[in-house]
C-alpha cells in the first residue's frame, strides 16, 4: 500500500475512534469526567458498560479501569476451556470480573488483603453475576499465619515493613504462604498484583513456579538502592519463563526524586511495570 495512503487511513481511523469510540472508551471518559470532580478516596457506586460497581476511590480506579477494560490487559491465550486463574490483589474485583467476561467456564480464586476492599470484591462479584469466584481474605506471603497491613483504602495498601510502605491504617490481616497454593494446583494464569512483594513471592515459589503456566505481574520498583526488577528477572529465567515487560509508569508524584544537584535533577525514581511472562 501506498505510505500516503497507509496515513490517511490511519489517520481517518484516529478521527473515527475520536468521534464514535467503543463503549469501553466512552465509559473511561464518562469515569475521568466523574473523578475530575470527586475527592480522592470518597466511596461510591457507579453502573459503567453493563456492571454495576463499588469503588473505594474513582481516581486509582480509573488507570485499573483503562488497563484492563479498554486495552484488554489481562488477555492471554489458553486451550483450556476452563483455566485456572488466580487474582492476587483483587481490589475492587475489577480483574476477575474481566477474566469472566472473557473466559466464562474459568476457575477463579481472588485473594485481597486490605478487609474493606475484600468484602467489596465479594459484592462486586455477586452483582455481576460472577458469584461463583472464591474470593479470599488474605495477604500472600511466604508464610501462613498473619501479617500486619497498610490499608491504604485504593489500591495502594500493602504489607507492613515493604520498602515504600504507604502511611495508613495498619489491620492485622490472615496471610497465605502462595507456594502452598501453586504446589496443590496447575495454574493457566497468575496475576499478581502485590505491592512491592513480587520478588519475596516469587523467589519463595521458584521450587513450584512449574506447576504455572503465564503470569502478568505489576512490579513495582519503590527503593532505588535495591531494584526488584534484576531478581524477579533471574526468577523467572531460572524458572523457564519467557518473559516481557511494557507500561511503564513512573511515579512523578511518590518520592524520593533523585536530587537538584544530580545530572538529571527530579527525575522519578520509583515506578510500576507490567511483566508477563508464559512457557513456550
Amino acid at each position: 500500500m501506498n505510505p500516503t495512503l497507509r496515513f490517511a487511513r490511519r489517520a481517518a481511523g484516529a478521527i473515527y475512534r475520536q468521534l464514535k469510540p467503543s463503549p469501553e472508551v466512552a465509559a473511561h471518559r464518562m469515569l475521568e469526567t466523574l473523578a475530575a470532580r470527586t475527592p480522592r478516596h470518597t466511596r461510591g457506586r457507579v453502573r459503567v458498560l453493563d456492571l454495576d460497581l463499588e469503588y473505594p476511590d474513582l481516581a486509582s480506579f480509573c488507570p485499573q479501569f483503562d488497563e484492563i477494560f479498554v486495552h484488554n490487559g489481562l488477555v492471554f491465550q489458553t486451550s483450556s476451556a476452563s483455566p485456572r486463574i488466580l487474582d492476587c490483589g483483587s481490589n475492587l474485583g475489577a480483574a476477575s470480573l474481566f477474566f469472566k467476561r472473557h473466559y466464562p467456564a474459568a476457575r477463579i480464586t481472588a485473594y485481597e488483603a486490605d478487609p474493606d476492599l475484600y468484602a467489596m470484591t465479594k459484592r462486586n462479584l455477586e452483582r455481576n453475576g460472577a458469584g461463583d469466584v472464591d474470593v479470599v481474605h488474605a495477604a500472600l506471603w511466604t508464610s501462613n499465619g498473619q501479617v500486619t497491613f497498610r490499608a491504604e483504602g485504593s489500591d495502594s495498601g500493602m504489607i507492613d515493613g515493604l520498602a515504600g510502605v504507604v502511611d495508613a491504617k495498619a489491620v492485622t490481616v490472615p496471610s497465605m504462604r502462595l507456594r502452598d497454593v501453586l504446589a496443590n494446583d496447575r495454574i493457566d494464569l497468575l496475576k499478581l498484583d502485590v505491592e512491592g512483594a513480587e520478588t519475596a513471592l516469587l523467589e519463595d515459589c521458584e521450587p513450584v513456579l512449574d506447576r504455572v503456566n503465564a503470569i502478568i505481574m505489576d512490579l513495582h520498583e519503590f527503593d532505588p538502592r535495591d531494584r526488584q526488577t534484576p531478581r524477579i528477572f533471574a526468577s523467572l529465567a531460572r524458572s523457564g519463563f519467557v518473559f516481557s515487560l511494557d507500561d511503564m509508569l513512573l511515579q512523578h508524584w511518590r518520592p524520593p526524586l533523585s536530587s537538584n544537584s544530580s545530572p538529571f535533577p527530579n527525575t522519578p525514581l520509583v515506578w510500576t511495570m507490567t511483566v508477563r511472562a508464559w512457557r513456550q
